[in-house]
Parts: C-alpha cells; sequence; structure tokens
C-alpha cells in the first residue's frame, strides 16, 4: 500500500474518537520498541487466558469466568512482525514467564492471551483497521486472541472509505484470492435477545497503538 504523507494531525484525531466511541482502546507510542513493551504489559495485567478446547499436555490453573480451567503460561501470538522484531517481544516474554509464538497458531487454538498484528491502513471516518490476512496465523491472532493489539502507522490513515476504494481495488487484485479483514472495536452482537455481548466471536479487546513513522 502506497503511504500517505505527511501525517494530517486532524485525521489522527478524528481516527482516535471514533475508534474509542466503538470500544477499541487507543495509543500513541513514539517507537516500536514502546510498542513491543506496551504489549507486554497488556498481557501482564490481564487474567489468564481460559482454556476453551481440548489441549493435551497444557498445565492449567483455576476456572475463569466461564468455569473453564486457565492457562498457567500466558501465550503472545505476533505471527506478522519482523524478525528483529519479533526476537525483541520474544525477550521481553520470556523475562516475565509468557510463550511468544508467530507461527502454528493452530496449535493454541484453546486459547491465547494476546495477537498482535499489523494494520496496512486506517480509516477515520469509522476508527476502522485494516489487515491483510492471506495467511492463517494473522487471521487467527486477530480472532481467537482474548486482547487484539493492533499497531498501525499514523500516515497511512485515511479520512473515510471513498478514500481507499483504489486501494482496495488494487488489493483484491493482487492474487486470484485475497482476504482483507476491517476491525471496528472488539468483537460484539446482540443476537441473543438483543443484549450487547462483547468476545462472543471474537477479542474482548482491541488496543490500537499509532506509530511515528
Amino acid at each position: 500500500m502506497p503511504q500517505k504523507d505527511p501525517i494530517d494531525r486532524q485525521t489522527v484525531e478524528t481516527f482516535i474518537a471514533k475508534a474509542t466511541a466503538v470500544d477499541a482502546v487507543v495509543r500513541e507510542l513514539p517507537t516500536m520498541s514502546a510498542a513491543l513493551r506496551y504489549v507486554v504489559d497488556v498481557c501482564d495485567g490481564k487474567n489468564p487466558a481460559e482454556i476453551l478446547a481440548d489441549e493435551p499436555g497444557t498445565e492449567q490453573g483455576p476456572p475463569g469466568p466461564n468455569n473453564q480451567p486457565t492457562r498457567v503460561k500466558r501465550i503472545v501470538a505476533a505471527p506478522d512482525l519482523g524478525g528483529e522484531e519479533f526476537a525483541a517481544l520474544s525477550k521481553a516474554c520470556e523475562e516475565k514467564g509468557f510463550l511468544c509464538v508467530r507461527q502454528g497458531l493452530r496449535k493454541y487454538v484453546a486459547g491465547f492471551d494476546v495477537g498482535v498484528t499489523q494494520a496496512v491502513l486506517g480509516v477515520a471516518a469509522s476508527g476502522t483497521c485494516m489487515m491483510n490476512t492471506d495467511e492463517e496465523d494473522p487471521r487467527l491472532a486477530g480472532m481467537i486472541s482474548e486482547i487484539h493489539v493492533v499497531f498501525l502507522r499514523k500516515s497511512v490513515i485515511y479520512p473515510d472509505l471513498p478514500s481507499i476504494a483504489q486501494l482496495l481495488r488494487e488489493r483484491m487484485n493482487e492474487a486470484p484470492a485475497t482476504y482483507t479483514t476491517l476491525v471496528s472495536g472488539p468483537s460484539r452482537t446482540a443476537d441473543i435477545e438483543r443484549v450487547a455481548a462483547l468476545g462472543v466471536h471474537g477479542p474482548l479487546e482491541l488496543h490500537i497503538v499509532l506509530l511515528e513513522d
């Protein structure tokens, strides 16, 4: 995707307001190093993920809110980080006693704590992040984690959907089949008796980290 430059502060402010309005947590951080530290702090500050499917050999802790056993060792999944960034995150996780994985996420689908993905662009009018999810692991990181953390560069936040229409056309023509995910806020549904519930079809929380280029 082409870079939208320079950074439009008004567009960034609109994005923050709209994303916050749909219950996303938004943080502005100056460096990738600070963003990786934020991921570790988020994982450290949450309750352990519940094990929601059979996973032999996993050490189990006490029951969580759904009366399911919890993981003793927390998991951070970061499938699309670069090698140097993943190494830094993995080291920080190891210091906390967390497991940090970047591939083979199917082995952990019983539940993991934090999934980290990188957005290719943002849409200010709706507080939306767009991810290229052709590979399975990034899709899983954004769907079955209890907390989803998205890294988004401020320079690629666009005002509205019409302003990214051509980019979407180019994206759809890149290969015979592409997967593109648009995320606005945490998972939310009101299918049952019109009662709003979070986390039913995806993460309980969405954290968006806005990065300087």
